[in-house]
């Protein structure tokens, strides 16, 4: 069976996105639970994942508690943090199951023909993006295991402690990011270089039509209701 166009389910991603900042309440957790419990079916472990992005879910954890002292309301602190989870995970889900290098040139086939060497650096910078991701994941897991192995605790002094590992993990992304770009300037890869054209097929262009018009109706249906 054919795998789906990246471009296709980066279309239908930022659907979803769209869709869940229109949620509310009971409505965002509903969502939250769909995102962690669907991914098993297809031999997803999607909480394993999360798990290992603890950065992202130190800053869920913070989005709850200024929300909450804020806005005095839990159920809605508890819809903030859903979303954003919710998010993440569908965004870390497709990092994991898409290629990057085809939704690039996927995107250089859709663009340049429109915008020429202007449509290759915006699919450049795209694939450049999500291509981060995997970094920062892999980041925090190696400053987890690294305050772990020196006996670190957050529950001691939790804001400097979360200050301390933000300001660290940083430090050391940084790092890397300049190692990942050396890597692909000594590759001689250019943001404005042609690409492999890659055509979407029949069955891209259903799902990305439905998506759309499925996020139409949705917004129509919440303004309505």
């Amino acid at each position: 069976m054919a795998q789906i166009n990246p471009f296709a389910s980066l279309v239908m991603l930022i659907s979803a996105s769209i869709a869940s900042s229109l949620l509310s309440g009971y409505e965002t957790v509903a969502v939250l639970l769909l995102v962690l419990i669907v991914p098993f079916f297809f031999n997803v472990n999607i909480l394993k994942v999360m798990w290992s992005m603890k950065v992202m879910l130190i800053t869920a954890l913070l989005i709850f508690l200024f929300s909450y002292f804020g806005k005095g309301s839990l159920l809605s602190s508890i819809s903030e943090s859903a979303k954003f989870l919710s998010v993440i995970g569908l965004s870390a889900l497709y990092i994991k199951k898409s290629d990057l290098i085809d939704l690039a040139t996927t995107m250089g086939s859709i663009l340049s023909p429109l915008l020429g060497k202007r449509g290759r650096k915006a699919s450049s910078a795209v694939m450049m993006t999500l291509a981060l991701f995997p970094i920062i994941f892999s980041t925090a897991t190696e400053m987890m295991n690294a305050r772990k192995s020196r006996g670190g605790s957050f529950l001691y002094h939790p804001i400097k402690s979360i200050t301390e590992y933000t300001v660290s993990m940083m430090r050391l992304l940084f790092q890397k990011v300049v190692i990942f770009q050396d890597a692909l300037y000594s590759r001689s890869w250019t943001t404005g270089g042609e690409r492999t054209k890659v055509v979407l097929g029949k069955r891209d262009w259903v799902l990305m039509i439905l998506a759309f018009i499925l996020l139409i109706g949705f917004v129509l249906w919440k303004k309505v209701f």
